[in-house]
């Protein structure tokens, strides 16, 4: 990893005799403090941390639009075509997928099958991963299928459900690792921010298409069983 390159600031007083020094007040740049602080975190918990340049992840097609002061976490599958597999493989894929339709990938975070844990979206830069509902939230998203084949009204549902109907399931469960991985990546966040809401991406307001099946059912599971652990709210309803 390479070091943080932190900028500090501090103003120059006048020490006069019998007076004492009062503090000075030493700024840091916060939010590459941050990024570091969560990185370590992580890392101290005992899961594996890649950065972007871990993954050779592509540069953003533009600059990226600031935010901070996260109050919300969203939890995402990763779609119905995927299953465990080479977690950094899966973090380009998706980046490739995500920049037809914007800047870079949407989500901050992505967790493999084996609870490696991937830099997605600088934490600095608003994320893409909740429909018109952005700000304020971190976007994390389990590099697995966690739907059940009811799920969804289009061909891959009608596809997974006549595979059931001759004996082939294609529902996934979470590895244990997975599990593991996601609530310590909460923890590390709720040590840096202030996180009040955690809930799945079909829990936020007004989601469509594929967002209103988003993390799955098997998802939705883990989603309240951290809520409970982690005592966070569901999401907003407006």
């Amino acid at each position: 990893m390479t070091p943080g390159k932190f900028t500090t600031t501090a103003q120059v007083q006048k020490v006069l005799p019998d007076q004492s020094i009062a503090p000075v007040e030493i700024t840091v740049n916060d939010r590459a403090a941050t990024r570091e602080a969560i990185i370590r975190k992580v890392r101290s918990l005992g899961h594996e941390f890649v950065e972007r340049s871990g993954w050779s992840a592509r540069k953003p097609k533009t600059e990226l639009a600031d935010d901070w002061d996260y109050s919300m976490i969203a939890l995402h599958n990763a779609g119905r075509s995927y299953s465990c597999g080479i977690g950094s493989e899966q973090m380009l894929e998706t980046q490739r997928l995500h920049q037809n339709k914007f800047d870079d990938i949407g989500y901050h975070f992505g967790i493999d099958c084996s609870g490696t844990i991937y830099e997605g979206r600088d934490i600095r830069f608003k994320a893409s991963s909740v429909d018109k509902y952005n700000t304020g939230v971190i976007g994390v998203v389990l590099l697995n299928n966690l739907t059940v084949p009811e799920e969804g009204s289009d061909w891959i549902t009608f596809a997974r459900k006549s595979l059931k109907l001759i004996g082939i399931d294609t529902t996934n469960s979470v590895p244990a690792l997975q599990m593991d991985a996601t609530l310590n990546l909460i923890i590390a966040l709720k040590s840096v921010f202030f996180i009040k809401h955690f809930g799945g991406h079909m829990e936020y307001p007004k989601q469509e298409g594929d967002g209103k099946i988003c993390p799955g059912r098997i998802g939705m599971k883990l989603v309240k069983n951290i809520r409970i652990k982690t005592d966070l709210l569901k999401p907003p309803t407006s």
